[in-house]
């Protein structure tokens, strides 16, 4: 093999490892990908500069979900509980057929809503309702919660994530 092949080949397979790291859904202690979505009022929202430096929470859910119906009002909960401390709560909407404002609305009201997340669903690797995740400061992915954790685990999960 010449020293053309022998190049092309390695940037051949460079290339292949990185799309295929690329492919891969964040894990825990991974830097969380950044993301731009729509709120109910049509205003973008961004991960990194809506923000700030604050601890994050991000639950992926829908307004048909069971399990979202418990844990959307610990959170809202949750998050009125920490008002004071540097945490921000994103509610991303994913999968829905109903009225996700509405919905919201009516079972926890002062989380962020951002609507069609159907593409950082896929990013984050998030394949069922509720997804969730905490990240630090930085960003860094501290916390996802596995299928078939219960609301009640999942809220401790995240307080210890959140060190609150």
């Amino acid at each position: 093999m010449n020293a053309s092949c022998t190049k092309t080949l390695a940037l051949l397979l460079t290339l292949m490892a990185w799309t295929a790291q690329a492919a891969m859904p964040p894990q825990s202690g991974d830097k969380a990908p950044d993301w731009i979505l729509t709120n109910a009022e049509g205003k973008p929202t961004s991960l990194y500069r809506d923000s700030d430096d604050a601890q994050v929470v991000l639950v992926f859910w829908a307004s048909w979900c069971p399990f979202c119906l418990d844990l959307m009002p610990q959170l809202e909960a949750l998050q009125t509980e920490l008002a004071e401390k540097p945490v921000k709560f994103f509610a991303l909407n994913v999968w829905e057929d109903g009225d996700p404002v509405q919905y919201l609305a009516t079972k926890a009201p002062h989380l962020r809503l951002l609507l069609k997340a159907e593409t950082v669903a896929q990013r984050y690797g998030v394949v069922g309702t509720p997804g969730l995740f905490v990240m630090d400061e930085e960003k860094n992915i501290t916390y996802i919660r596995q299928r078939g954790t219960s609301s009640e685990e999942a809220i401790t999960a995240v307080r210890t994530a959140l060190g609150y």
